[in-house]
């Protein structure tokens, strides 16, 4: 499917190498390591939703539903915030890590 688009990069998580790897081999893909920085990335994409500059169609469900209901972990005893690790959270990180580490 991936070569029905035209791909230049793709943002990775750093731990997912072999990934990054089978990219550039089957598919000549570059990739982009994304910052991970989670609560700085999570104020940067909060920051650009609340001055509108992040646009998201209609029928793209599933980022909207994502956008509703992403969440904190509200876990007693943590040792410092995060988010909480549910069926959003997959795509948060990568509207994050495309937007936090292209941007910034």
């Amino acid at each position: 499917m991936i070569e029905n688009w035209n791909v230049e990069t793709v943002f990775i998580d750093s731990a997912a190498a072999q990934f990054s790897a089978d990219l550039a081999y089957n598919y000549d893909i570059a990739t982009t390591r994304a910052k991970k920085d989670v609560l700085a990335g999570i104020a940067y994409v909060q920051t650009i939703v609340q001055q509108g500059r992040l646009r998201v169609l209609r029928n793209c469900k599933h980022v909207l539903e994502m956008l509703d209901q992403y969440r904190w972990d509200d876990r007693e005893g943590l040792t410092r915030e995060r988010p909480k690790h549910d069926k959003y959270s997959h795509m948060a990180d990568a509207i994050r890590y495309a937007l936090y580490t292209f941007i910034v």
